[in-house]
């Protein structure tokens, strides 16, 4: 009993601890690139370390019973889950990612007007070597973000989260429940 107390109590403190950041730094200082058609995206420094991944998913309400809503959460949780392993165990590795996050350092990466290609080629391996080395505290810190019911078209839209500070906070639960 004091086990999940002391739990429910470090988990509340560490949500309220991130509620209250400034957003306005971390913005200034990261790059967002989108994959799968923007169904997944990457946020990392301008640096190549990692921040966070989102990715979405949808499943329509098959039937109008009560429960009709919560199975249509389910499904589309696990599809926003399926394409974030997919996109670790697929595009992580492709010329389309690299070329996805090419396209977004032009802006901040530039020698006399030129993009600077090594710099670029830097980046690009520094994220892939972050995303795989964290690929297993990166699914352990995934979140449901944000869950939207359109009554219109009956469709569930569930967007989930994982990043740097959810795998502390995954790490931090799991001490705390002794695993």
């Amino acid at each position: 009993m004091f086990k999940k107390l002391a739990v429910v109590t470090a988990v509340v403190l560490l949500s309220a601890c991130s509620t209250f950041q400034d957003k306005r730094i971390e913005k200034e200082d990261s790059v967002t690139s989108e994959f799968m058609g923007g169904e997944v995206k990457i946020t990392y420094t301008k640096e190549g370390h990692f921040e966070s991944m989102t990715s979405t998913g949808s499943a329509r309400m098959t039937n109008s019973l009560p429960s009709g809503q919560e199975e249509a959460f389910i499904v589309a949780k696990l599809r926003a889950q399926q394409k974030m392993i997919e996109f670790m165990k697929n595009e992580l590795e492709s010329e389309r990612f690299k070329k996805t996050v090419y396209e977004s350092l032009q802006e901040g990466q530039t020698i006399n007007g030129q993009a600077n290609n090594e710099v670029n080629s830097k980046i690009v391996g520094n994220i892939q070597e972050d995303i795989k080395t964290k690929s297993k505290g990166i699914l352990k810190g995934v979140h449901v973000e944000s869950k939207k019911f359109d009554t219109g078209s009956n469709i569930v839209l569930v967007t989930l989260r994982t990043g740097v500070k959810e795998i502390g906070a995954a790490k931090q639960i799991s001490t705390l429940m002794g695993n």
